[in-house]
């Protein structure tokens, strides 16, 4: 049986000891880009349904807007958008393009509701 000092002695030698850099590398490569479990992903979502849920809120006559967010490998799948003044067909169509815009996604993956008491 082989010993491991023996074989990366063998592997650093020589022809082989780029092929020791890429593999290096390439392992690297994997364990960065290896989900941690969704935590990337959760921030990903509240930092956008913070952001979004922020300048929704400043078009004229929207407020108290909440925002959910799904999303996979940190791309949006989905939107739901609740807030005041989102009655007319108008204004709920211009938050819907906003967030379609903002997100990369399209209208028909969000949904905005009329968010229930006083604004």
């Amino acid at each position: 049986m082989i010993d491991i000092n023996e074989a990366i002695d063998k592997l650093l030698k020589g022809k082989n000891a780029k092929y020791a850099v890429f593999i290096c590398v390439g392992i690297m490569i994997l364990i960065a880009a290896a989900p941690s479990g969704g935590k990337n992903f959760k921030s990903f979502d509240s930092y956008n349904e913070k952001r979004l849920a922020r300048i929704l809120g400043q078009i004229d006559g929207v407020g108290g807007v909440e925002v959910m967010i799904t999303s996979k490998n940190n791309e949006a799948e989905g939107v739901i958008i609740v807030a005041h003044g989102v009655q007319s067909p108008e204004i709920k169509g211009r938050i819907c393009n906003a967030a379609a815009a903002v997100l990369g996604i399209g209208p028909h993956k969000i949904e905005v509701f009329i968010k229930k008491g006083v604004k």
